[in-house]
């Protein structure tokens, strides 16, 4: 950074420093071993990956899912959300000095953690989403906790969030600061947290619905804002929206097969894609038969040089790390 006083003049952004080459492992490693490296590609959405990866798999060889899977895979992925998007926005207050929010939203992120582990049963092997449907049923028991647990995680958020939204320290210190117009979050082709507050309204989910999102009767989070306040607004009702996902798709499961396997590959390529925390996440899968022969993960723009100048060019420095953590990038899923 070059600075004038306290204000941001120039503004400098290497990456790469982390690039791991995930898509090229793929396609030199057997199908088996993708289903265990895909979920570890990022440790806080690995769900969203392997959901992705799955639907490229299940598009090549026309493999069916059963819609008890679907919604459990669409309880997995949302709880998975929720946990990111509170991660998030605790990082946000706390970066602001305002530690009590800091730690009631730490402690509702907890609560959506712990109902996550209880379908996935182990933190060191996440990835129950497999080519078909899910790699086991979970237990009754587990899915009776959701159900009690998303009720009262539901109530508790909105809550905490309506006494987030009104806090003059808060508004003081994020209203107007790090604003992303419009037609600049257009231009960049910016996506999640940070497209949906700037008004973007682009969405997956509701766009082009996948799994069963089209049976769900939930509202689509946008703010106009563009700054620091829209993406904290944005991450919190985010959260509360996928509460209600997740308690939506609860109610309509029903008993039935949701278990998947391994597949036989066909020749060809196929894309699978979910609306990640972060936007838009890709996978193309090419197959000659036998094997992936190539894998291509595509990932919507995180804080890279272009964005980190339209954000941070001529703010305070003060500003510097509230702007940066309400982007909430994700350095693992930007650069795999």
């Amino acid at each position: 950074m070059d600075l004038e006083g306290e204000t941001i003049t120039n503004i400098d952004y290497h990456n790469g420093m982390n690039e791991r080459g995930c898509a090229d492992r793929i396609s030199r490693i057997p199908l088996s071993q993708a289903f265990t490296l895909v979920p570890r590609v990022c440790g806080t959405c690995g769900h969203s990956h392997m959901m992705a990866f799955c639907q490229a798999i299940e598009t090549l060889t026309n493999t069916t899912v059963p819609m008890r899977a679907q919604l459990i895979r669409m309880i997995v992925v949302e709880l998975e959300r929720i946990g990111m998007n509170l991660a998030g926005a605790a990082n946000l207050c706390s970066v602001l000095g305002v530690e009590h929010h800091a730690q009631a939203l730490r402690t509702l992120q907890q609560s959506s953690n712990t109902l996550l582990l209880e379908l996935i049963t182990s933190r060191s092997a996440p990835n129950i989403i497999m080519p078909g449907g899910l790699a086991y049923n979970p237990p009754g028991h587990a899915l009776a906790l959701i159900h009690t647990g998303i009720t009262q995680l539901t109530k508790q958020l909105y809550a905490l969030i309506d006494v987030i939204i009104d806090n003059r320290n808060l508004l003081a210190r994020t209203i107007e600061i790090g604003t992303l117009a419009n037609n600049a979050a257009t231009q960049l082709e910016v996506g999640g947290i940070i497209a949906r507050a700037s008004g973007i309204t682009r969405d997956l989910r509701f766009d082009m619905p996948y799994a069963a999102y089209h049976r769900l009767d939930v509202n689509r989070v946008v703010q106009a804002g563009g700054d620091v306040y829209a993406r904290l607004i944005v991450m919190l009702l985010e959260s509360h929206e996928s509460a209600k996902m997740v308690e939506q798709s609860h109610r309509l499961l029903k008993t039935g097969p949701c278990e998947g396997d391994i597949p036989l590959l066909s020749a060809g390529i196929a894309s699978g894609s979910v609306e990640a925390p972060r936007g838009l996440l890709t996978y193309i899968v090419s197959s000659d038969g036998v094997r992936i022969t190539q894998c291509e993960i595509l990932m919507q723009r995180q804080l890279d040089r272009l964005l980190s100048r339209s954000l941070l060019l001529n703010v305070q420095l003060d500003d510097l790390l509230p702007i940066i953590a309400s982007t909430d990038t994700c350095t693992a899923c930007a650069e795999r």
